[in-house]
């Protein structure tokens, strides 16, 4: 045998070499099989997209972005510009025929509206103040939201992007939230249509009684905007409503979010309840509530609210600063458990040359005159009714 052979066949032999050629041979197959299964899934989405039918069929998904390559629905962060399709709307003689009961949604198709002027199970300022002080929360989407009254209260306590989804043309023209110079704080979109996502990743989506007024086949639609957010809120329903067409309990949706990509926080659910709970006896938030009477505020919070973590967002340098916890020891309290104090503090910190964080990591500052200022613009709704 020649020398130059026999030194080949020993290199090949050596353990390390083997081991280095066997990794490369299964890493070239396993890109191979997943560059094959994203094209797979592509496809099927496109398909799936393409065969549902509504108001103006889908004959390409790249009809609703400007400048993407991406499908969209894709389980990946949504890039470029989505456009929004509001719904069509009804006659006075169509929408003379529908009986709304006390619901809002006039003028809209009856898959659409089934808002109320003000609904206190539907908010918790507690909660709301815990997610920007404790989990350093700054930017947000407010996915079906109606009138704007979640909406609202981010944006007067100073988040510096807030944007709200609606498919209601009746709850759009009606809305309340605060209007911005760089940017439409409120879009009408009806998911039925097509997907819609923010121009921009956000730390948090807020979508409170909204996932079950949305058929399962449009649910591929919205979840654009969940894949923009670090975070997602999202509560359902557990009993009938107007349009309520998917009712069902909090192990099937976590399943569901679960299966679209998103991580189920229990931590965060049970915490995000409990602080909610604080404002279930509260009668202080419109005129219309009376003294001595219980109105069970935040009640859809404290029952069905969930917390996701989307990982391919939470994971971005741009959100680094969630869960703004200050990081420096500062001693225990009775029953051991940590005091955490600004870094900056030395005085109240234990430990030698600790690096404060930048004022970008940590949490805005709220007041009570943003308190006030959302109160004063709710304070003359109605419970209830259109």
């Amino acid at each position: 045998m020649e020398p130059r052979s026999l030194a080949r066949r020993q290199y090949l032999s050596n353990p390390t070499i083997s081991a280095v050629i066997n990794l490369c041979a299964i890493s070239f197959v396993c890109f191979d099989l997943l560059q094959n299964h994203v094209l797979l899934h592509g496809r099927a989405l496109n398909q799936s997209i393409n065969g549902i039918a509504n108001d103006a069929p889908i004959n390409n998904v790249q009809a609703f972005s400007s400048n993407t390559d991406v499908n969209p629905v894709a389980m990946v962060i949504p890039r470029g510009a989505a456009v929004a399709r509001p719904a069509a709307r009804l006659t006075a003689e169509e929408d003379s025929k529908i009986d709304r009961k006390f619901y809002g949604g006039q003028g809209d198709k009856p898959h659409l509206g089934g808002f109320t002027q003000f609904d206190p199970m539907g908010v918790s300022p507690t909660l709301w103040k815990h997610m920007v002080e404790h989990w350093s929360i700054k930017s947000l989407l407010d996915v079906g939201c109606g009138k704007g009254v979640s909406t609202a209260w981010f944006v007067l306590h100073g988040l510096e992007f807030v944007q709200c989804v609606e498919g209601s043309h009746d709850a759009v023209s009606q809305n309340i939230v605060p209007p911005s110079d760089e940017y439409p704080r409120v879009v009408e979109h009806d998911f039925s249509l097509g997907p819609w996502w923010p121009p921009r990743t956000v730390d948090a989506v807020w979508c409170v009684e909204f996932t079950e007024h949305v058929g399962r086949i449009y649910q591929p639609n919205y979840l654009p905007s969940f894949r923009s957010a670090a975070l997602v809120f999202v509560t359902h329903s557990n009993w009938g409503g107007w349009h309520h067409v998917e009712v069902h309990d909090d192990e099937w949706w976590r399943t569901r979010w679960e299966a679209a990509g998103l991580v189920f926080s229990q931590s965060m659910t049970n915490e995000a309840r409990s602080i909610a709970s604080q404002d279930r006896l509260r009668n202080d938030l419109v005129r219309d509530m009376q003294e001595g009477k219980s109105y069970s505020v935040a009640q859809h919070l404290r029952t069905s609210l969930q917390v996701f973590i989307n990982p391919m967002v939470a994971s971005l340098p741009q959100h680094a600063h969630l869960f703004g916890e200050h990081g420096c020891y500062g001693g225990r309290v009775e029953g051991g458990k940590q005091i955490h104090v600004d870094c900056s503090q030395s005085k109240n910190a234990a430990g030698d040359h600790l690096t404060p964080l930048p004022e970008s990591f940590k949490p805005l500052n709220l007041t009570k005159e943003m308190d006030g200022a959302w109160l004063d613009l709710i304070k003359d709704f109605k419970l209830g009714g259109k």
